[in-house]
């Protein structure tokens, strides 16, 4: 029987939204998209600490799985302006260690709470 388990973080701003923080299954994390919002639910107010603010709020559920982002297989990622595919970049590669998980950008018209950059990761949890 295969066991599909929702998962919550403290560590994150409450969801505007019906959906749980992440959902585990088979082996893997599925986390919902996160935007640079902090745990008071303010949204960063530069790109760069938008992205940031991503990779921690990440880093807090993955450290609350007892995973890294060595554990992280695939991350999509939503920019609203493609101008800012360098400075994603740049931050994005110092998050990873030896490899990089497979990856998909989209340029998108809009993102909730007026955000520039939405993200969404997936991790293996079998160690």
């Amino acid at each position: 029987m295969k066991k599909i388990a929702p998962i919550q973080s403290a560590k994150l701003a409450v969801s505007p939204g019906p959906f749980s923080t992440g959902v585990k299954a088979n082996g893997f994390l599925f986390l919902s998209g996160q935007i640079g919002i902090d745990q008071d639910g303010e949204l960063a107010n530069d790109f760069d600490l938008e992205v940031r603010q991503i990779f921690k709020n990440i880093e807090a559920v993955l450290s609350e799985q007892m995973l890294t982002f060595d554990n992280v297989v695939t991350v999509t990622i939503y920019l609203k302006n493609m101008q800012n595919f360098k400075r994603l970049n740049d931050i994005y590669k110092t998050y990873f260690n030896g490899y990089y998980p497979s990856r998909t950008c989209i340029a998108v018209l809009e993102l909730p709470l007026k955000a520039n950059v939405e993200m969404t990761f997936t991790a293996l949890t079998i160690h």
